[in-house]
């Protein structure tokens, strides 16, 4: 059939459920039509009253399924390189099966041969068998000694020489495959820098920053659209000093910046996550913050030369509280923020949908259940389990798992 026709359903788009809806997809160009008019050639989906949403966004993920996205450097062989490209595609497919139809693979703090290598492979992608990449997200390497997190100092670098240096780090022939650079503003040269990366469609991200609220604003003002995980990696906020939180809702901007916001229970207390969805909904973006033990049974893994213990959802690196990543999927942290918010499903979906496409600047894609986009969906029953996944119109096997454990028995 050359159209696929959803009907008995309710359609969630932009924050709002439009009951009892149909919507039609053409199966030879993946996308999201108007009623073609043409029965002879529609397949029926009787959704039975379930919603139908598109798929979900995830802009900040470092890995999953036992894949570390920085996983290659300046010694990695044609073979390494190779194995690499086939165990990306591997886990792009079962990735899928959660429900992210598009992903910013991200790169931690490192050196220049390794976004080299990496970032070809990791460019942007349109596909009907696994998540798309909508392009790298590259955190760091200019960022705060003071908020490093577990990023390795050795690879850190300040941006005094300009736009030369940021060419020499990432590779000036490998801006087509950054969708996302996070950086500190505070670092030498990085604000002065902010308006040439907009210049090449890389979105700049305020993160991992000892920066007091004044410096945050300078760099809005410069082009930062958007904030790497909120409240992680940042100063706290205090009533008089409120720090990079503050941009959120400040009052002197034109627009407040996008914030990624990771709603496991872990990196961020349910209490300030609600603070901060409530504080501006429409910028509000949940991400996983996953790490290459997503979908990994528990247990003590080799990264670089040190090691992270997994113990459920909590990635820590070993002998420390510091966190080293999330091990939660993204329709979990959507089932979070419905409960520690109270707010309808159609509203909390949209922050893993509408407000990620829009905070990439891809609303005409992705993200969205309007004509021309992509037909990337997941239908979802009342308790937002996904029931069914589509990517391009096609139908893709679900693993909607909470808990670790089933997660990877399931695969």
């Amino acid at each position: 059939m050359k159209y696929t026709k959803f009907t008995n359903c309710n359609l969630i788009d932009n924050g709002i459920t439009y009951f009892d809806s149909e919507l039609f997809i053409n199966n030879e160009t993946g996308k999201i039509i108007d009623d073609p008019k043409d029965n002879a050639n529609t397949k029926i989906v009787d959704l039975n009253g379930k919603y139908l949403a598109p798929g979900l966004i995830d802009i900040q993920n470092n890995g999953f399924f036992g894949l570390n996205f920085s996983n290659l450097d300046g010694n990695s062989s044609k073979e390494d390189i190779d194995e690499y490209k086939r165990f990306y595609n591997d886990v792009m497919a079962k990735f899928l099966e959660t429900g992210v139809t598009g992903v910013c693979p991200t790169i931690t703090s490192n050196f220049a041969e390794v976004y080299e290598k990496v970032l070809p492979i990791l460019k942007r992608s349109r596909t009907n068998y696994m998540t798309d990449s909508l392009g790298a997200h590259c955190e760091g390497p200019f960022i705060s000694l003071l908020k490093k997190g577990c990023h390795p100092t050795e690879t850190f670098v300040d941006a005094k020489e300009g736009s030369s240096k940021i060419d020499h780090v990432y590779g000036d022939k490998n801006f087509e495959n950054i969708s996302i650079i996070t950086a500190a503003p505070e670092i030498d040269g990085i604000i002065d820098i902010i308006p040439y990366l907009k210049s090449k469609n890389i979105i700049y991200s305020i993160g991992h920053t000892n920066a007091d609220y004044e410096t945050g604003l300078k760099a809005i003002e410069q082009g930062a659209t958007m904030i790497t995980h909120l409240y992680n990696a940042m100063p706290q906020p205090h009533h008089r000093d409120p720090g990079v939180l503050g941009l959120i809702n400040n009052p002197i901007t034109n627009d407040a910046p996008y914030f990624g916001l990771i709603c496991d229970g872990i990196h961020v207390d349910a209490s300030m996550a609600s603070l901060a969805y409530k504080s501006h909904p429409d910028k509000c973006v949940l991400t996983t913050d996953a790490i290459f033990m997503f979908g990994l049974e528990d247990g003590t893994y080799k990264w670089d030369k040190r090691n992270i213990v997994k113990d459920g959802f909590r990635l820590c690196l070993e002998g420390t509280k510091t966190l080293a990543g999330s091990g939660t999927s993204l329709i979990q942290c959507v089932r979070n923020l419905i409960k520690w918010t109270n707010i309808p499903l159609a509203q909390a979906i949209k922050t893993a949908t509408n407000n990620a496409a829009m905070s990439l600047n891809l609303q005409n894609q992705k993200g969205f259940l309007t004509v021309g986009c992509d037909a990337d969906l997941i239908v979802l029953d009342d308790n937002c389990i996904i029931q069914s996944i589509y990517k391009l119109g096609k139908s893709i096997r679900v693993n909607d798992q909470n808990h670790p454990g089933n997660l990877i028995a399931n695969l």
